[in-house]
């Protein structure tokens, strides 16, 4: 399950579940395409069909005209634009679906040449051909081994993903799990496993969030 926040400033302007990439890529689509792309009025409109009353709305409607009026429609405070949420996060979490998938040959294709991966122990493992080769022996050794990712940020140039790994055959892998991607002309140049701790949290900035 992936959840997408949408903020102006502090302000949330949405937070939505989706269960794959094709439904975040499909809703953004419709946004940017019926909308306009973005007209308040619309938006407005859009939330009143979808939710009736305003007084069940998480947020009012001054709240969301402040937000779209403000002309910066981002993830995070730190002003990364939704351009973002359809190239480095969609590119992130197709990385993962592919590990989920035991992808390959998918897997290669999204790696930089020099692609970096960092194990939860702080372990580096350096090369495209090394972590191709990397992937193939993990699999083989963790046959049902996947990431659910439960929320989606974009943090200083990075993608933030928080979650839990399931893996029957070995405990260490089963459990909450942090993970960030930095990537580099659509491709990952470093993908990074982190163990859920407050420490982890506050080095990658991120907050706790309600797990669903």
């Amino acid at each position: 399950m992936y959840v997408i926040y949408l903020r102006g400033g502090s302000i949330v302007l949405s937070k939505v579940r989706y269960i794959d990439w094709q439904a975040i890529q499909d809703d953004y689509n419709n946004y940017m395409t019926s909308f306009g792309p973005w007209d308040v009025g619309d938006i407005l409109s859009y939330f009143e069909d979808e939710y009736k009353e305003e007084s069940t709305w998480v947020f009012t409607s001054g709240q969301i005209r402040t937000f779209m009026e403000s002309g910066e429609f981002i993830l995070h405070e730190n002003n990364l634009r939704l351009t973002d949420l359809k190239s480095k996060s969609a590119t992130a979490i197709q990385f993962n679906n592919y590990i989920n998938s035991h992808d390959i040959e998918g897997l290669s294709s999204l790696m930089t040449h020099d692609h970096t991966f960092i194990d939860s122990e702080n372990d580096v493992h350096e090369g495209k051909k090394v972590m191709t080769e990397g992937w193939r022996i993990f699999f083989r050794s963790y046959p049902d081994y996947t990431n659910i990712f439960q929320q989606v940020e974009m943090r200083n140039g990075m993608v933030v993903m928080i979650g839990y790994s399931t893996c029957s055959n070995e405990p260490v892998l089963d459990g909450p799990a942090m993970w960030s991607a930095k990537l580099c002309d659509g491709k990952l140049s470093e993908w990074r496993v982190y163990l859920d701790t407050p420490e982890n949290r506050s080095i990658l900035g991120i907050e706790k969030i309600n797990h669903f």
